[in-house]
């Protein structure tokens, strides 16, 4: 009886997981990291650059990558006192591995 009770929970962990929403811990502060589509030179300040890479994906579907990709880049923007972040490479796309790489900006 206790072998069924592992076999359903191995079974039903991975698959729960890969319908989640997202997988990636929001960091306090992140919310209030902007996505930028291009970047204004003269209101905002260059802070670091940052590689964002997930491994283990492929299961997951709809935009759910992308948006624990973006939310790794809040984070790291968090980290490094920016407040907006702007892709400026996409390099890795697939096969369980998804990265992208962001400018991270402080703009006023």
């Amino acid at each position: 009886m206790l072998s069924n009770k592992i076999i359903i929970a191995a079974i039903a962990i991975p698959l729960l997981t890969a319908c989640s929403k997202s997988l990636v811990k929001v960091e306090p502060g992140s919310e209030n990291v902007t996505v930028a589509n291009s970047i204004n030179q003269d209101s905002c300040t260059l802070k670091a650059q940052a590689k964002v890479r997930m491994t283990g994906y492929a299961e997951r579907r709809d935009d759910y990558t992308e948006q624990d990709d973006i939310q790794l880049a809040k984070n790291a923007a968090v980290e490094q006192g920016g407040n907006t972040i702007y892709r400026i490479d996409h390099p890795e796309d697939g096969k369980g591995t998804q990265s992208a790489v962001y400018q991270i900006y402080n703009c006023s």
